[in-house]
């Protein structure tokens, strides 16, 4: 399926993705209303194994005034099933059929065809595919390129126990870069970071998705409200970029599109083209910062 073709579920703006869990009906409006880009909706493992069906009717009775919330504050709404293996999950893939979710995501993906279901079943909803094993990893390439994927989502916990190492920075770079260069060669957005577990160290989270950022994620999945700010602080163009990007398509105009330098460096069109994504981004958060 080309990348035009695919169902189009996420904004181009979209860089927080919130957990809420789906048997604590209470928090649903609290998590829509939080500053979220996106609110997930959580079958599997915020939810015990003996809440799994008491999650997905609460999930069923509260779905429709949630998703009226979620209109009018702009928020998109996703469902986590369970692992494609595990018999619950038929349940909450009815679930979907029948709640039509723009997104559904789906955990330890580990081939192309582990999606066929979800593309059967819930044909129009985008898919997020959670990446947390090293069979994952390396089939990257190909998941990305299956019926309605939207997103490669790195599961940073999972994917840390089954390799083996203690920590979610350097160990799990090369799969980092590996979802990078899976999502770029299929043609779908940047891929979305795994969660920071420091609730209340807002700086380990900002230092976080700074470094997410710098290897080509365009998200981060987030625990809390508390850490929505400091994701979005992280993924907005600063003002030293954009003051960059705004001297260097000046420097191109003057040139008439020739090369030319800025500030001793050499600018072409592969510089331009980056340049003219940050005035986009900026001028694209100040145009929703005026309309909200």
């Amino acid at each position: 399926m080309s990348p035009q073709n695919r169902v189009q579920t996420i904004r181009a703006d979209t860089v927080s993705f919130l957990f809420v869990p789906g048997d604590r009906p209470e928090r649903f409006e609290k998590a829509v209303r939080s500053g979220a880009d996106v609110v997930i909706v959580d079958l599997e493992d915020a939810v015990s194994q003996t809440n799994k069906a008491a999650a997905r009717s609460a999930v069923l009775e509260e779905w429709e005034s949630l998703s009226a919330i979620a209109n009018e504050t702009n928020v998109t709404l996703c469902i986590r099933i369970n692992a494609l293996r595990e018999e619950v999950t038929r349940h909450d893939v009815a679930l979907c059929h029948l709640l039509k979710p723009s997104l559904v995501m789906v955990p330890k993906v580990e081939s192309r065809d582990d999606l066929s279901i979800i593309a059967r079943e819930v044909p129009d909803a985008g898919v997020l595919a959670l990446i947390e094993s090293a069979t994952g990893v390396l089939e990257a390439r190909a998941i990305a390129t299956a019926p309605n994927v939207a997103r490669l989502v790195l599961g940073s916990v999972d994917l840390m126990l089954n390799l083996g190492v203690t920590n979610d920075r350097e160990p799990l770079d090369a799969s980092r870069s590996m979802l990078v260069l899976a999502s770029a060669s299929a043609g779908i957005g940047a891929p979305v970071d795994g969660v920071c577990t420091s609730i209340t160290d807002l700086d380990l989270v900002k230092a976080d998705t700074e470094r997410a950022r710098s290897f080509g994620f365009a998200a981060k999945l987030c625990i809390h409200p508390k850490q929505i700010a400091a994701i979005a602080a992280a993924f907005s163009v600063s003002d030293e970029e954009f003051a960059w990007a705004s001297e260097v398509v000046s420097a191109s105009k003057a040139s008439a599109g020739a090369a030319t330098t800025v500030n001793g460096a050499m600018i072409d069109l592969p510089v331009l083209l980056r340049a003219l994504r940050i005035v986009a981004r900026r001028n694209e958060a100040a145009q929703a910062a005026t309309s909200s």
